[in-house]
């Protein structure tokens, strides 16, 4: 399976996630949203995969930061207005919430891994600042990047860190719903280090804050 194949499929689960988290009901009475947003589990730990390859790969990684943190910034309003059912008094201060905020503690976090020594702690303290700042998936998301990078030679170590970690972090939410992203791992370990065809580069960072804002706006027509 190449990059651009886990790229699709961690595009269209987190749609499939967020049609079921408000739009299924509403449009589709019968439609069974607690299976779409089972589906939607596996979308982050993909898109937390393809951030470690972008992190090893890229020619840049002060502009790939860029890209994120601009990213970050424009989505976070079609974020708040998604999670608010497009209800625009009830934004409020932007905030850190949306995913690329995420993703930026990881790419810190791994170069901090990256530099080995001293810098870990670096890493230890990005992870604790996601939980702490309340970022999309916490420690969560920062502790199993990191262990998808350092057991990048070993990928099958690095899909029982996915496990392990969506074991704790279930426990810890005192909810199970987050561990269908284990299924994650079965398109993750059949990844054969290829490019294939993909999708334009901006296309993921744009759809992210463009989908949001196309179902907010039929959430409008409710």
């Amino acid at each position: 399976m190449t990059s651009a194949a886990l790229q699709c499929i961690a595009v269209v689960t987190m749609l499939v996630d967020h049609i079921g988290y408000e739009i299924g009901y509403r449009f589709f009475p019968g439609l069974p949203t607690d299976l779409l947003r089972a589906i939607g589990r596996l979308s982050f730990p993909i898109f937390a995969f393809m951030l470690v390859e972008g992190f090893l790969h890229t020619s840049s990684r002060k502009k790939y930061v860029l890209r994120l943190t601009i990213f970050a910034l424009i989505s976070e309003i079609p974020y708040r207005l998604f999670t608010v059912l497009g209800n625009w008094s009830r934004v409020g201060f932007p905030t850190w919430e949306n995913i690329f905020f995420e993703l930026l503690l990881i790419f810190g976090a791994l170069w901090c891994v990256q530099r080995g020594k001293l810098w870990r702690l670096g890493a230890a303290a990005l992870a604790l600042l996601a939980e702490a700042g309340g970022f999309m998936y916490g420690a969560y998301g920062v502790l199993i990047a990191v262990g998808f990078y350092v057991f990048r030679q070993r990928r099958w170590a690095g899909m029982l860190v996915l496990a392990a970690c969506t074991a704790l972090y279930c426990l810890y939410q005192g909810s199970m719903f987050q561990s269908y992203a284990v299924f994650a791992a079965v398109p993750l370990y059949l990844y054969n280090g290829q490019r294939g065809q993909r999708l334009p580069r901006y296309f993921c960072y744009g759809f992210y804050p463009v989908h949001l804002l196309v179902l907010v706006g039929l959430i409008q027509l409710v």
